[in-house]
């Protein structure tokens, strides 16, 4: 079938109407805020939950004739956007994909435009701040980014710098080296972080217990997490999942 006719038409009552999508300039600019981790510029052009007339705003482009089902596609399309974009600009796939997938989910679980709204200003905000931990060197030596991609990929193991640089086929002393020189933090450091960066994320969207997450990401014992954990967030992992369900 051909859309070739209504196509026409829309864009002959677009042009009487004077009424234009979104200049791609500026789409353009506040995806690369939140690729670029620029937390403050995006809390800037943060929606508000309250005034859902701009759903209204033809410029954002009409996706269905219901209110609520149109909102729920923009929220579709931007989670997806700033996916791509992410993980153009060096965050993990997996953990992109998968972050928009849980997002996606809670979406549509929801009934209110003020509901979806929020949780896109959520979502804007944890895709810039990952952005933002992300180191800010950004070209690595390809032993470095195969390390790197390895640990992240093997974060629920037993890793060492030993058990990297066996992977890689490299001496251990020469990949610690080159490791700290270039990411500015210890292969073993790198790797703990990794793990807690995990684990901050089970904790705030699953209902995995605090012994089932310190088991699974390979810690010495439940005491030994909680402990490396309020090191790094400086809240025990109970806390940090009670502010952030709060």
């Amino acid at each position: 079938m051909s859309y070739n006719k209504e196509l026409n038409t829309r864009l002959f009552l677009q042009n009487e109407e004077e009424r234009t999508h979104v200049e791609y300039r500026h789409e353009y600019n506040f995806y690369s805020n939140v690729a670029e981790g620029n937390v403050e510029a995006v809390k800037a052009v943060l929606a508000d939950p309250n005034n859902i007339s701009q759903y209204e705003n033809p410029e954002y482009g009409r996706l269905s004739k219901d209110f609520i089902r149109n909102i729920r596609y923009h929220f579709i399309v931007s989670v997806s956007l700033i996916t791509r974009q992410c993980v153009e600009n060096g965050l993990e796939r997996e953990l992109a994909y998968t972050l928009s997938d849980i997002y996606i989910g809670k979406m549509d679980t929801l009934q209110t435009a003020r509901q979806i709204i929020e949780l896109h200003n959520e979502m804007l905000l944890d895709f810039t701040h990952k952005m933002a931990d992300l180191p800010k060197k950004k070209v690595y030596s390809m032993q470095v980014v195969k390390a790197i991609e390895y640990i992240c990929r093997s974060r629920n193991k037993h890793i060492t710098a030993q058990s990297v640089a066996d992977k890689l086929n490299i001496n251990r002393s020469y990949l610690s080296t080159i490791f700290k020189r270039e990411t500015g933090v210890n292969i073993s450091d790198f790797i703990r972080r990794e793990k807690l960066k995990a684990a901050a994320n089970m904790l705030r969207f699953s209902d995995y217990s605090c012994a089932d997450i310190a088991e699974y990401f390979g810690f010495a014992s439940q005491s030994h997490f909680i402990q490396c954990f309020s090191r790094e967030y400086g809240v025990t992992p109970n806390n940090y999942r009670k502010r952030f369900r709060r």
